[in-house]
């Protein structure tokens, strides 16, 4: 019984039936509305917490340290001006501090008039704000900035060294949605515009700034773009098949599929975010693609004379084969993303592979009984879009095929030459390079980066041998000495550690004596300042067991490797150091930034082994022959390869978007292969040869695949013009892989056929 259910479940999967037009559109209403209900839980978030495994060193570090230390994510705000120091400016700014300091995702905000200032009394010492707003009737603006530019935390931190610039740097807690880091962001603006200093405030930048901008562009993408690709597939559609009806009930199919991938983000209780929001525009321009196959079948079948329902029918017969094989390639392509250990990246693959399965689904079983009851009127005779692509296929096809052995030897050559190329790639994480140098953004960081410091956070953490460790003062001079080597690395700007607010209690505690500016030279004067002291910023270096302190660092690189060579550096000088029982490690959010380009490269490679494997699988078993396995499979790898000589070429990097094309061009491009090859084998079973069943196979099938091929890369062009680099990246590398993959579809298949046929030939005769 079970045998027999199954061979019955294979006949209805390999022959399908038409549905009935009851069934298929309550199906159809049936998804719009599950699936719009699931919208509705849908959360837009695009947090750089979202693209970290939990599992990674990096990220297990980074909870251990915000469990004890405060967050070191922070939006900065810059203001310039002749009178910064009025007491006008300094009231109104610490007004502001004031307002930001109330709201919910804030932990801390930073100006002059807030900051501490150790300084030296009879008594020792005294904390104190740096600017007190109760009392600036009593200072001159010259004195207020001299003071500022004298102490020693403010410079580069609060204020420009030259004294031309005030900041605001806004501490946010531990956030884990992008709409909190935006609400910060507009909360700063709001504040300076009620202060009316909006001319005053000239740049905004840091990490909480980034994520706002990232979450803007990609919405503002999602918006324009997605919209613009189905347009443009719909024109496309009418344009290839010349009626609206057919336009009509397409347009039904691409929006089954994408709402329904949408909600399945939603469903498993996934963020929409920067990669996943490739999905829709992906997905709508492959649906669309698909059924382009149908229609050209029905094309076909209509010039056979068959009418509806017949034509419906046959034509989803012919093309039924290769679409399973195609959901079934394009599938393993998408699915392999999960290989990539970063969790955008693998819903991304998840809700792709997903979609493969609903296009199968509404192509086959849910479109035809729709074209039954209303494709009623007559295909053009001619169509537009078929009418020349025949032609561009076939004299392709032809060429290739008289010159087979050129065109191989040719294909391999260029793949030699420009080889060089793809070792030029590099895998990078630099989320400021996703915006171009007139973005706001981009300006901003660098006014902030000349004017204070480098906004990429680092922290060198060191665990003691036990409680009190950092309340001896021989130790501490050890962890001077490597916050000194550290600050001569170019790459950093400021650094700040407990020694440093224990240097200045020393030297305000004797006089304020510049010789005194140092850590004491006993433990017991050393647990005496220590004691008195009674600000808040030594608690933010070192925990209440002084057994873990932390030294912050100011970098001014951003990328990945850059990160990650500043942390080679100081590693290095680490391993040298003699502390028995101490401990060091590098935290802070460009760690992780850092440790992404390892998972960017290892996901690469396991993605990329992952989908050739599972599709040269998929092709062994439907041509049941190894050599037309790798044949089928060579034209597809070739595609790839271009994509990596531009990446090399042009300095695109292998980032969040562009870890996905080559997954996604891999499972795309192999279904051409797959309609050509099927169609040649049907021949050749029949009897004919090489030749004739080559040509009759582009002839047929060629138009299609064309007309489909050139959608695509219309399409995928689109997003080219995009400001925001993720985008504009994955249009121009899907459109360009696509166009090189049929072009190679066209040239390398039938060459490598000819040769391969020739070869078979040559071998009978010498068996003979």
């Amino acid at each position: 019984m079970p045998k027999r259910t199954a061979q019955i479940w294979l006949r209805h999967l390999m022959q399908p039936r038409l549905l009935s037009l009851r069934v298929a559109i309550g199906l159809i209403v049936a998804i719009h509305l599950v699936a719009g209900a699931f919208l509705l839980r849908l959360e837009v978030n695009n947090a750089p917490e979202l693209y970290f495994p939990n599992n990674a060193p990096a990220t297990i570090l980074d909870r251990q340290i915000r469990a004890e230390f405060p967050n070191d994510e922070v939006l900065i705000g810059l203001f310039a001006g002749n009178d910064l120091y009025s007491k006008e400016f300094l009231a109104a700014l610490d007004r502001i501090s004031q307002r930001l300091e109330q709201h919910p995702d804030v932990d801390r905000v930073f100006t002059v008039t807030n900051t501490d200032h150790i300084g030296g009394s009879e008594d020792g010492f005294t904390v104190e704000r740096l600017i007190d707003p109760e009392t600036l009737d009593d200072t001159t603006a010259q004195e207020r900035k001299d003071r500022i530019l004298q102490d020693r935390f403010a410079p580069g931190f609060l204020a420009a060294k030259d004294g031309s610039a005030l900041a605001i740097v806004v501490r946010a807690n531990k956030l884990g949605e992008s709409r909190q880091r935006a609400a910060i962001e507009a909360a700063l603006y709001e504040a300076v515009r009620t202060e009316k200093l909006e001319k005053k405030l000239v740049a905004v930048a840091g990490p909480v700034a980034l994520d706002a901008a990232e979450m803007r562009s990609m919405l503002q993408d999602s918006a324009l773009f997605t919209p613009l690709v189905v347009i443009m597939g719909l024109l496309l559609l009418r344009w290839v098949v010349g009626r609206t009806p057919p336009v009509v009930i397409g347009a039904v199919g691409m929006s089954t599929v994408v709402i329904s991938c949408v909600a399945l983000i939603a469903a498993i209780g996934r963020p929409y975010t920067l990669v996943t929001a490739m999905a829709p525009t992906l997905l709508f321009a492959y649906t669309a693609a698909n059924i382009l196959h149908l229609y050209a079948a029905l094309l076909r079948m209509r010039k056979a004379g068959f009418r509806r329902p017949k034509r419906v029918v046959f034509a989803v017969q012919l093309v039924h084969k290769p679409a399973l094989f195609n959901m079934l390639s394009t599938a393993a392509g998408m699915i392999s993303l999960v290989l990539v250990p970063i969790p955008p990246i693998q819903v991304f693959g998840i809700v792709g592979a997903f979609g493969t399965l609903m296009i199968y689904l509404v192509m086959i079983y849910l479109i035809p009984p729709l074209l039954v009851k209303w494709d009623s009127g007559y295909w053009p005779k001619r169509s537009g879009g078929f009418s020349w692509t025949k032609r561009i296929s076939y004299g392709l096809a032809s060429f290739s095929m008289r010159h087979a052995g050129w065109v191989a030897a040719t294909i391999a050559l260029m793949a030699i030459l420009t080889a060089p190329q793809i070792l030029k790639v590099q895998a990078e994480s630099d989320l400021l390079k996703f915006f171009d140098a007139s973005h706001p953004l981009t300006q901003s960081t660098r006014q902030i980066e000349d004017r204070l410091a480098g906004v990429t956070a680092l922290e060198i953490v060191v665990d003691g041998p036990g409680r009190d460790a950092f309340k001896n003062a021989a130790r501490l001079k050890i962890l001077k000495s490597v916050q000194s080597r550290v600050e001569t690395l170019p790459e950093v700007d400021r650094t700040v550690s407990m020694m440093d607010v224990v240097e200045e209690m020393h030297w305000a505690f004797n006089g304020e004596d510049p010789a005194a500016r140092v850590l004491p030279d006993n433990d017991k004067l050393l647990s005496q300042l220590l004691l008195i002291y009674d600000g808040r910023d030594l608690q933010e270096l070192v925990n209440n067991e002084y057994q873990r302190t932390r030294i912050l660092l100011n970098v001014n690189v951003h990328g990945a490797n850059a990160i990650q060579s500043v942390i080679e550096k100081i590693e290095a000088h680490l391993a040298r150091i003699n502390a028995p029982g101490v401990t060091w490690q590098i935290g802070g959010g460009g760690r992780l930034f850092s440790d992404q380009e390892d998972l960017l490269v290892v996901g690469q490679e396991r993605s990329f082994l992952g989908a050739f494997g599972q599709i040269f699988l998929i092709m062994l078993i439907l041509w049941r022959s190894i050599p037309a396995a790798v044949i089928s499979m060579l034209p597809n790898l070739a595609p790839l390869a271009f994509i990596f000589v531009i990446m090399g070429t042009f300095g695109i990097y292998l980032d969040m978007a562009t870890v996905l094309i080559a997954s996604v061009v891999l499972g795309i491009t192999v279904d051409d292969t797959i309609h050509f090859f099927h169609s040649y084998l049907e021949r050749r079973h029949k009897g004919c040869g090489v030749v004739f069943s080559l040509a009759r196979s582009f002839e047929a099938s060629g138009r299609a695949v064309v007309a489909i091929s050139l959608l695509l890369v219309a399409q995928f062009l689109l997003l080219t013009v995009s400001r925001f680099q993720p985008t504009s990246h994955f249009g121009l590398l899907a459109s360009s892989g696509l166009l090189a993959g049929q072009l190679l579809e066209l040239l390398l298949l039938p060459a490598l056929i000819v040769l391969w046929s020739k070869l078979r030939i040559r071998h009978r005769l010498m068996a003979v």
